[in-house]
């Protein structure tokens, strides 16, 4: 069977990559900085930073999943924040690198392309210039080329994700809600989101691919987070950007996703509308379930 490791097992999006490698038939150990409890199996606890410990755990891996890193640099020091995200990234590589492991995604950040609401053009793709505000998409940044020297130097297949805004499974009350109901509160990601299953599907896409090299990807749904038309939304909020690059019809999302669709066949399933009935019938809890 084949096995992969996923660092950030037990973050917001890694129980959804852990679930769609398992229900694929992958042998998954998760790995996280959460205590590992008794009864549990199929994951470890490992401090990225350790690069001795996490070579010895993923000793036999076909793949590696990398989701394991601070999800923002608000809450420590940008010392701390770079140490986690650099050296953390730099030894999941170097770690695919000596034990021979060839297919891996790198989980990227949208923060690389720095104010959404002053890019020179929209829809957002992975050509819009890299303008990072904050250490945290620096980091990411330099990530993405240390990955594409490790892919060209070890035959390493890498793909980097830029999910847009992340909806946790069973997190849409209490992190998502607010955004669909001012488009206000979410100009600052251009009304964009996806959802965890999505994210994971892709992770599972580039995986199983035959595609080599290094490729970056942005992730996202099709449609903005608000009843409110794409057009009326950029003639509102952002009637500085003018260059827009493409037919925007009713509510179309201003990420384009086109080259993931095109080359891992990569559609989003999963919308804010149907996360809202799902949400209405009980399905999500008020608050984060405890994990």
């Amino acid at each position: 069977m084949r096995r992969v490791i996923v660092t950030g097992a037990k973050g917001g999006t890694g129980p959804s990559i852990v679930s769609a490698f398992a229900d694929a038939g992958w042998d998954v150990l998760g790995l996280d900085l959460k205590p590992c409890a008794i009864w549990e199996t199929g994951y470890r606890q490992v401090d990225l930073r350790d690069g001795a410990s996490l070579y010895e755990i993923c000793a036999g891996a076909d793949a590696i999943v990398h989701f394991g890193s601070l999800p923002t640099d608000a809450w420590t020091s940008w010392h701390t924040a770079y140490e986690n995200l650099a050296l953390g990234g730099f030894h999941v590589l170097q770690a695919a690198a000596r034990l021979g492991i060839r297919r891996l995604v790198l989980a990227s950040s949208p923060e690389i392309y720095g104010d959404l609401m002053r890019v020179p053009y929209l829809p957002v793709d992975e050509s819009s210039p890299a303008r990072p505000d904050s250490i945290y998409g620096a980091a990411k940044q330099n990530l993405e080329t240390l990955a594409a020297h490790y892919a060209r130097w070890y035959g390493i297949a890498i793909a980097a994700l830029r999910p847009q805004r992340i909806v946790y499974e069973q997190s849409y009350e209490w992190r998502f809600r607010r955004f669909t109901a001012d488009p206000a509160a979410a100009v600052d990601a251009l009304w964009s989101y996806v959802d965890a299953r999505d994210v994971a599907s892709a992770c599972l896409a580039w995986i199983e691919s035959d595609l080599s090299g290094c490729e970056v990807f942005g992730v996202a749904a099709d449609d903005v987070c608000v009843d409110v038309s794409t057009a009326q939304l950029l003639a509102t909020h952002l009637p500085q950007i003018t260059d827009v690059r493409a037919v925007l019809p009713d509510r179309s999302g201003l990420v384009d996703c086109t080259k993931l669709k095109s080359l891992l066949s990569w559609q989003p399933q999963h919308h804010w509308q149907q996360m809202a009935r799902e949400s209405q019938q009980g399905n999500f809890p008020h608050e984060p379930a405890a994990r």
